[in-house]
């Protein structure tokens, strides 16, 4: 990732860490996050799940119901977040096929650089849906 990136992730990392003590703020990143998904075809596409998963470990972790990850890689994370949902970035997103080229450099930068701890979150989201699996369910008898 060249220095340019480096700098405006650090700048969002920032950002982050005024906004992770602000749960109506966070929140509201988070939905637009996900609405900005949603609206986009572009190259943001092609790690969509993953950028959903994301915003899920944030809101979970932002309720209290997942704490096994660092405080960093939840800066990385609000701050990759912050800077995906922002237009006007290194290249802005309305710029023809390149505007989301730069969202998804840090996104992918971000995955990578915390893959274990996202794989530690999938696998607890996956245990947490086998636990609520009512086992004394007569109808499927």
């Amino acid at each position: 990732m060249n220095i340019a990136y480096k700098t405006a992730l650090k700048a969002a990392i920032k950002k982050a860490s005024k906004l992770i003590a602000n749960p109506g703020k966070l929140s509201a990143l988070l939905l637009s996050s996900v609405n900005k998904i949603k609206l986009n075809k572009g190259s943001i596409q092609k790690i969509k799940n993953e950028l959903l998963l994301l915003t899920e470990l944030i809101k979970y972790w932002s309720k209290g119901q997942y704490k096994d990850i660092s405080t960093k890689s939840i800066l990385m994370i609000v701050g990759a977040i912050i800077y995906f949902v922002n237009p006007l970035d290194i290249i802005p997103d309305f710029t023809p096929i390149l505007g989301f080229t730069d969202d998804a450099t840090i996104l992918y930068y971000v995955i990578r650089k915390i893959s274990s701890e996202i794989d530690k979150f999938r696998n607890w989201k996956e245990l947490q849906t086998i636990n609520n699996i009512d086992l004394n369910d007569k109808s499927t008898d």
